[in-house]
């Protein structure tokens, strides 16, 4: 399995072909997929995921019911204790200790887009012997 940040799940979502370099399915979490919904929904905020849509309606059911061939959301229950964990140990936010806990629980590989790299995530996933890589699309 590997685990993507919004921008490369919508990419999925979309069929595109990712280059993610990593074997199994492509997944997601919920505070990934949130910020994709909550980008594709409102067409006020200036984002690069947030921009004009043909049929913005249909584009919000597809991420928020993704077809799973193409895009699993991970159950946060499965991993929250991992996510816990790592939240109290590295003093991680919720996208990345929901991202680690999710990468340590399905011992999967995480990719990410280079824009949403935080200071410390390759400490983190290094610190957890997560396969971590940021991608361009």
């Amino acid at each position: 399995m590997v685990i993507v940040d919004d921008h490369l799940a919508l990419l999925a979502i979309a069929g595109q072909r990712l280059e993610l370099d990593a074997p199994g399915p492509v997944a997601t979490t919920t505070s990934f997929q949130f910020r994709l919904a909550r980008a594709v929904a409102d067409s006020g905020r200036a984002g690069s995921l947030s921009r004009a849509l043909p049929d913005p309606a249909t584009a919000l059911r597809r991420v928020l019911f993704p077809p799973a061939h193409r895009l699993v959301i991970l159950d946060p229950r499965q991993s929250m204790a991992a996510a816990v964990e790592v939240a109290v140990h590295h003093r991680a936010n919720l996208l990345l200790a929901e991202l680690v806990g999710a990468a340590v629980t399905y011992n999967a590989a995480v990719r990410v887009t280079p824009a949403n790299v935080g200071r410390a995530w390759a400490e983190v996933m290094d610190a957890h012997h997560i396969d971590f890589r940021a991608i361009e699309p």
